[in-house]
C-alpha cells in the first residue's frame, strides 16, 4: 500500500500543473471541456463521496490547449 500512495495519478499532475500555472478550478475545467463539478470531483480526496477518477486524456489535452490559453491570459492582463 505504501507503494500505491507513491505512485502520482492525473489529479496529482493536474494538482502540480494548476500550481505551476496558477490556473483556477475554472480555467481548468474550461480547458478540458468539463463543468467545473468535474473538475471539482477530480480533485476531492479519494473516499470523499465526489471523488471520481481523472481520464489521462483530460490532462493530455489541457497539455495541449495550455500554451495558446496562457498566452492569450497574458495579453489580457497587460
Amino acid at each position: 500500500m505504501l507503494l500505491q500512495s507513491m505512485i502520482e495519478s492525473p489529479a496529482d499532475d493536474l494538482r502540480r500543473l494548476m500550481t505551476e500555472r496558477e490556473l483556477t478550478q475554472r480555467e481548468v475545467a474550461e480547458l478540458a471541456g468539463v463543468s467545473l463539478k468535474t473538475v471539482e470531483s477530480w480533485l476531492a480526496m479519494p473516499g470523499a463521496a465526489a471523488f471520481r477518477l481523472m481520464p489521462a486524456r483530460h490532462l493530455k489535452t489541457i497539455g495541449a490547449l495550455l500554451p495558446k490559453y496562457l498566452a492569450a491570459r497574458r495579453r489580457r492582463k497587460t
